[in-house]
This record gives C-alpha cells, structure tokens and sequence, in this order.
C-alpha cells in the first residue's frame, strides 16, 4: 500500500501533456452526486466545458455545489428561455439539439441559472465533450453533459417531484465516507476472442485484484477491505462467480486521501464458451459509509467470436468511443498510437480490419474528409540483436515487422468519432490475406497526423493494472496502449528510440518507470481500436489477390506519369495519391465516377528517385512503384 497524492504536479509539469475530450482534472473527481429522490439517486458520468479538448469555457469545477435544486428548462432544448423565467440560485437541465451549448448555457446564464447540465440526445449515448461556440465565450457559470439513459431519468422524474444535486471536487461533507477512486481499479485484459483464450492462459489474459481508496470523510478510519468479485455470463446463460480476492489497508486517516489496496495474486480464467466476465470491486471497514453510491465498481471484459479490444464493446461488437485523445504540445506533432493484443493460439487467423474513430475537432462540419490508415505490427521483444538488443518489455523499431495495413478513404457518412472499420492488406497498401502467428504480440496503431485526435474510451484507465501486474508475487510487464511521437515512417527508421509504454504519464521516459503519480496523467488513454480476426482458423491458401488496376508511363518518369486506370466498376469516388519512399505524401488527387480514364501527373517538381502511386478505390488501396530521373 502506497500514499498516492504527494508529487503528481511536480513529475507531470516534466512530461508532454495530453488533450482529451472527457478526462478528469484530478485523482477523484469532480463528482456529480443526484441527492433525491432516492428512484435516481447516485453518482452520475457526466463532462464539463471547463475540460474540453476544443477550447475550456464556462466556470471552472473549483467549488462545492452541496443540495442544490435542479429544474426542467422551461424551453426543453434551452435555445431561448421565456422572459418570465426565474432560475435563480438553481441548476438548469436542458436537452441536447437545435443550438450551440454555449447558447444554450447564455440563455439559462441570463435567466439567474447558477449552472447547467445537458442531456445527451442520442438513445444509449455517454456524454461527449461541448464546445463553446460562438457564445460560450461569456458563460461563467458551470456546464455538465450528463448520458442520454441518467438525464432522460432526472428528467422524467422533474416531471413530478424536485431533485436535489450536489457537485463536488473531493467530498460530501460527511464523517465517514469512502470511496474507490474513479478507473482505478485492476481491471481485466480486454475482450479477447474464444480462439485465443487456452489452459494455462498467458500472462497477457490474467486477471488482477485492487483499487485505489480514498477517505474522503472527515473520520479516521481502520480495518478497510478491498474486495473483488467476477462472475462470469455465458451468451444466453446465467451468472456464475468464478474468482473471489482481497486486500486490507490497516488504517486510513482522513489527512493520508488515497491509498491502493492490491492483491499480490493473480489468476487465469479459461472460458469455454463466449460470453462476460463482470468484475465488481466493493469496500468495507468498522464503521457505516455515509454515502455507499462510491463504495462499489464494476468493469467487464468479453469473451467475443473474434474481436479484440482494450476499451469498451457496444452491443454490435464495436468499441466505444466517449471521447478522442492527441499529444497537446504546440503546435501538436504526428503520433503513433495503440493497443497491444497477445495472439496465443497455435492456429492460424486472418487479420481482418480494424475498427477505429478520430476527429478533426472541427464542430462546424459532420463529415470527415481525406483518409485514415492503421497499422498492424508484430513485436518480438529483443529482437534487434543486431544493435545489442534484448528482451526488457520496451519496444523498439528494430523488434517490429509491419505485417499489414488498414486504410480507409473517408466518406460523407464518416463523422468525428464516429468507429469506421478499414480492412487490412498488405504493408503496401494492395489487398491480400494477413495470417497471424502463434504466441505473438501484435501492436495495432493508428498513424495520426498532430492536428487530430484518436478516438479513446475515457472510461477505463488501465494504469492500476499494469501496476497490480508489476508488484504480484509473480510480476511481469503488463502495457494496454504504448505512443511514439512522430509518424510511423520516422519512427521506423529510428531503431534505437523506443516507445513510450505507459502513454502519456511515465515519469522517467527513458526508464519506463511505474510510479502512483502516473495514474491521473493517463485517464483518457484507452485508444478505442479494435483487431478484428476470422472467427475461424484459415491456412495460408485463402490469399485474396484483388485490387484495383492502374498501369504506369512512362516509367522512368521525366516532366509527367500516366496513370491508366483499367478498373472492374465504376468507382464513385477516387483518389489518387503519390508518395516518396518514406511514406511522406507528395500529392493528392481526388476523383469522381472514374473507371477507365488516364490522368497525367507532373513530376517536373519532383527529385530524381523513387516513388510510389497509390489508387484508392471501390475500398481498396493499390500501390506501384515509379522512378523519376530528371537528369
């Protein structure tokens, strides 16, 4: 057990910030707590427009809200409010829509309003980060975005009784109370699919027990019990609790705010079937929490047919996106960012796509424009013995092979964080059938360019797993998402650098150390990507050999390079892009309704030396290499 709290500002003013859409601004909070009735009473997720990655605006979480009376936007959407309105000394709820939320806050602001939550209008939806727009610039009172299933509640309930809130930084105001600090717990490996899950499951598929706990109350308090439980569900079947575990914290003094409670245990479950692993944390000690709504956690992790994922899945087996993460230096610079999967199974897979979300930031606009492409890369750690390498749990260029690409030319039904699947192909960017490899680590990443953001599940944290993993009795190295700040091609060609695994809140770089004061720096870490792999084992004959066809002339190049395009239907959107041997784009050509046309390219401008002609088409990326000699 280790105090927490004491050096977090001083090791993060060292490190490369972050800027992310929904993240907490300290270890605990803020906290959003309905008081009454007790139909929807509890803690509710919201974010806050003093935290938006677009620009803060509004009042800053800096105070303690405690019972204060929220009320039903008399203008439902809150685009305008009637004169007669009187929100004075209350909160105002008002549903998302029609308008900009900082017009909506203005408007309630300018009624006597003294802070604002929004519901999220989108069924099912989780709060998602609010801009200012043209008006937030003068809103100086607090604003929330709660999910659509909590607000439609509060919002029913307003119907026919009052609700009472309470907004805090820390605590409620109570003697004995308690809390699991917020994405703290030791959370589980992922989804993995059925295939991969064995007897005697890896290190990379095991499960780990503890949490942080804060006293958040004004009492000292003893005896106190971090206890785990997970269930598993099988797909149409009945819960059944398959591990229990626990830690003690001797004595919790209000003055010592946090310590950690973790197992040196660990366990391996091998599910036969698919199915869901529930893990519920809950905390005990001799006295009576005053506030149980923050004594209990849960988090899960699926058994799929054959998707693996870091963050959350929704229901259609997509991953969850609450938010989009980039490295926040100025101007922001190209990253490569994303989740390690262990592929155990002695079988062979194909490596079929992966499903990933980013945005542009840019909220005046609903589509994406341009194109995206991900990564798959295969990491044998140690093996860059030609530069002294060994095993040490940190990867490096030299121990990747790029087995496969993902593009995806974006289309108008492609918005800001919205998860599209790109399938993969080959490294060049042809199609063909990628086959994975036994008892392999496969680094799945995104090649972001600085100026947008990586879609993330800012729900999840998986800090305190890697954590329980390094201090069990039997430790081992345990990463979710590591990051290398430039662009994939540079970061190819530095063998010696080497990632960072733990993103964002290492406080060593160099040593990859794991220390309690990295925990809040890497909230909103959880690169929503996900692998997904056949849901059957194929052999290395089901190489798919389509792709779009185009040829080359001259070639050798001098003033200009045909491309002559021969393809099997009409594409109605094309484009056509060259690249140099670094993967650096040189230029872009967008085309509509083409199938068997020649378009002429200028290479007047360009050095001698090679280059590449990618055609992006009817979902397929094709390459051929061209030559230019200008002498």
């Amino acid at each position: 057990m280790r105090r927490i709290l004491s050096f977090v500002i001083v090791l993060m003013l060292a490190l490369p910030s972050l800027q992310s859409y929904a993240q907490n601004i300290t270890v605990m909070g803020p906290r959003l707590l309905v008081n009454s009735p007790a139909g929807i009473s509890g803690l509710k997720k919201f974010t806050y427009s003093s935290s938006s990655a677009t620009g803060t605006w509004g009042r800053v979480l800096d105070s303690f809200w405690s019972n204060v009376e929220l009320v039903r936007s008399q203008d439902s959407l809150g685009c305008t409010q009637p004169i007669a309105a009187n929100y004075a000394n209350k909160w105002v709820i008002i549903w998302r829509g029609n308008c900009q939320f900082g017009e909506k806050a203005k408007a309630a602001q300018d009624r006597g309003a003294a802070g604002v939550i929004i519901i999220n209008n989108v069924p099912g939806a989780d709060p998602v980060g609010m801009a200012a727009g043209t008006a937030g610039g003068a809103v100086v009172i607090p604003v929330l975005m709660v999910s659509n299933p909590d607000g439609a509640a509060i919002w029913s309930t307003l119907g026919s009784q009052q609700v009472f809130i309470s907004l805090t930084r820390w605590g409620f105001n109570n003697t004995n109370d308690l809390a699991i600090v917020p994405k703290s717990g030791a959370i589980g490996p992922g989804s993995i699919p059925l295939s991969q899950w064995k007897s005697g499951s890896p290190t990379a598929y095991k499960f780990y027990s503890g949490a942080f706990i804060a006293n958040t109350g004004t009492a000292n308090q003893t005896n106190v019990k971090v206890s785990s439980v997970v269930t598993f569900t099988p797909t149409g079947g009945s819960s059944t609790v398959v591990y229990t575990d626990s830690a003690i914290i001797p004595t919790l003094n209000a003055a010592d705010s946090i310590l950690e409670g973790i197992s040196p245990r660990s366990t391996s479950l091998n599910p036969t079937q698919t199915g869901r692993y529930t893990i519920k944390y809950a905390i005990s000690y001799d006295n009576t929490d005053q506030n149980p709504a923050d004594d209990t956690a849960s988090y899960y992790v699926d058994v799929t047919t054959n998707v693996f994922c870091k963050g959350r899945l929704d229901a259609t087996g997509k991953p969850i996106v609450t938010g989009g993460t980039r490295v926040g230096s100025t101007p922001p610079p190209a990253f490569v960012w994303g989740p390690l999967f262990y592929m155990s199974s002695s079988d062979t897979f194909k490596l079929q796509a992966v499903q990933f979300a980013i945005s542009d930031g840019d909220t005046s606009r609903h589509s994406l424009s341009g194109s995206a492409v991900a990564y798959v890369m295969k990491w044998t750690d140690g093996s860059n013995t030609g530069s002294g390498g060994k095993a040490d749990n940190i990867i490096q260029p030299a121990e990747l092979q790029v087995k496969g690409a993902a593009l995806r030319e974006f289309t108008t039904a492609d918005s800001n964080n919205q998860v599209f699947t790109a399938y993969i192909g080959k490294e060049d960017g042809t199609a063909g059938t990628i086959l994975s490899e036994p008892n392999s680590w496969y680094w799945v990443v995104a090649d972001m360019p600085g100026n947008t953001f990586l879609g993330t599940d800012g729900e999840l944290n998986y800090y305190n797993r890697t954590n329980a993993a390094k201090y069990a009795t039997t430790a081992v190295a345990d990463y979710w998402s590591p990051i290398f700040i430039s662009t994939k091609a540079d970061m190819l060609l530095n063998s010696a650098d080497s990632a960072r695994m733990i993103p964002f809140g290492v406080s060593n770089i160099n040593g990859h150390n794991i220390d309690s004061a990295s925990f809040t720096g890497t909230s909103g870490t959880i690169p929503a990507m996900a692998l997904v792999i056949s849901p059957f084992k194929v052999s290395v004959n089901n190489v798919n050999t389509a792709g779009n066809k185009f040829e080359l002339f001259p070639n050798p190049a001098t003033s200009e390079v045909n491309v002559k395009f021969e393809l099997d239907k009409k594409a109605d959107k094309a484009q056509i892009r060259v690249i140099d041997v670094f993967g650096k784009n040189i230029q872009t050509i967008d085309k509509a309704n083409i199938q068997n046309e020649t378009i002429r390219i200028s290479t007047s401008n360009l050095a001698s030396g090679n280059y590449y002609v990618v055609v992006i088409a009817n979902g397929l990326a094709t390459v051929k290499p061209f030559t230019v000699n200008n002498k």
